[in-house]
């Protein structure tokens, strides 16, 4: 279904609800990174962005389906209503990081909210939070909503795009003699990081594991139905990188580590951390200096049709080729995916700082490690 919506030229255009929410989801992230940058936002792009919002809860949230389809939203206020929508905006966007409390004030900022009507939204105690909308980490010394991790649960995200469902797998059993066995539960360290090195073979085993779902995901015939260790695998991968965000919200040192910095510098976001871990692993364990930008593309892409839309990721008007991240040979190929891609000596020196002249990974802890993965 189509709706006129306001347009930014004051002229009413013809779009679908969440379309138009999405657009105003956009224009606020614009505005909130300009301000990064140090420009000064006009005071009349402001007004037609703050009508557009005031046009929200009488324009489109009450035209999504997935809003009408839920009883408890009715309890929602229009700007707890866009609180949601700014992070399930994040999600389609491609980024399933959680979004850092103070940068979301910022984006409510940009939309009209006071900081301090903000900071009720988001408190522990607001009903976001206590209804379970929001998910939410914070680091021991964190100053809450402040410093608080947060992200949408399925039940927000539904608000917005109610469609989606748990993967289902229907293969014949006879197929795969394991498809019915049981997978041991291994409980998640969520420990402190001892060490930066520690940190680092987090990152492998993270690297491992979206290897693992990269395997599984585009082995056979696209037409073939899922594998059934699909869901298994791609919830394997995501659970490493919860694991490991939730011990570097534990420990006080971890915005000193090599890779946190580069990525707060550079603001990488989970994808782009992917990349740079695949390409430094490969290149200093495997002695694979260039590596083939469709293997990269598969690694981070968390379904098949992922890979089709990820694209832009190393493109050369993305971040990490822009900042010079990564390197290929022949910048100027009219084919960029066909052209291998490095890491920039520059940021493996800057990843491996923290451990000294040379990592400290013995041979032996190598092959222990490899001997665990290959027989889990």
């Amino acid at each position: 279904m189509t709706r006129g919506l306001l347009g930014w030229n004051g002229i009413v255009t013809t779009q679908t609800p969440l379309d138009g929410l999405l657009d105003v989801c956009d224009q606020l992230r614009t505005l909130q990174d300009n301000a990064a940058r140090g420009a000064t936002p006009s005071e009349d792009s402001l007004r037609r962005t703050r009508e557009r919002v005031a046009a929200l809860e009488s324009q489109t949230f009450e035209l999504l389906p997935g809003i009408q389809g839920q009883p408890l939203a009715a309890t929602l206020s229009g700007r707890e209503l866009l609180v949601l929508a700014l992070l399930f905006h994040r999600r389609i966007s491609g980024n399933t990081e959680p979004l850092i409390g103070s940068t979301l004030i910022g984006l409510l900022l940009r939309a009209g909210v006071a900081r301090s009507e903000a900071l009720l939204i988001l408190s522990p105690g607001s009903a976001l939070r206590t209804k379970q909308w929001i998910s939410s980490e914070i680091s021991r010394n964190g100053l809450d909503p402040l410093d608080a991790f947060l992200l949408p649960t399925p039940t927000a995200l539904a608000l917005f795009w109610p469609h989606s469902a748990p993967l289902e797998v229907q293969v014949p059993e006879a197929e795969f003699e394991d498809a019915t066995a049981e997978s041991p539960q291994i409980p998640r360290n969520t420990t402190p990081y001892a060490s930066e090195q520690e940190y680092l073979w987090d990152l492998f085993a993270w690297r491992q594991a979206c290897l693992k779902r990269t395997s599984i995901l585009f082995d056979g015939e696209p037409d073939r139905p899922p594998h059934p260790q699909t869901l298994e695998f791609c919830e394997a991968a995501r659970d490493s990188w919860v694991g490991i965000r939730q011990r570097l919200l534990r420990t006080s040192e971890s915005r000193e580590f090599g890779i946190e910095k580069l990525a707060a510098e550079y603001r990488l976001n989970q994808n782009h951390l992917l990349v740079i871990t695949h390409l430094l692993f490969a290149e200093i364990l495997e002695a694979d200096i260039y590596v083939n930008p469709m293997e990269c593309l598969r690694l981070v892409a968390d379904r098949r049709d992922a890979a089709f839309t990820t694209r832009s990721l190393l493109s050369a008007k993305g971040r990490l080729r822009r900042e010079g991240i990564i390197l290929s040979e022949g910048e100027d190929s009219a084919k960029m995916l066909a052209v291998p891609l490095s890491l920039a000596d520059w940021v493996v020196e800057r990843v491996l700082a923290g451990l000294g002249r040379s990592p400290k990974w013995s041979q032996q802890d190598l092959e222990d490690f490899l001997l665990g993965e290959t027989g889990s």
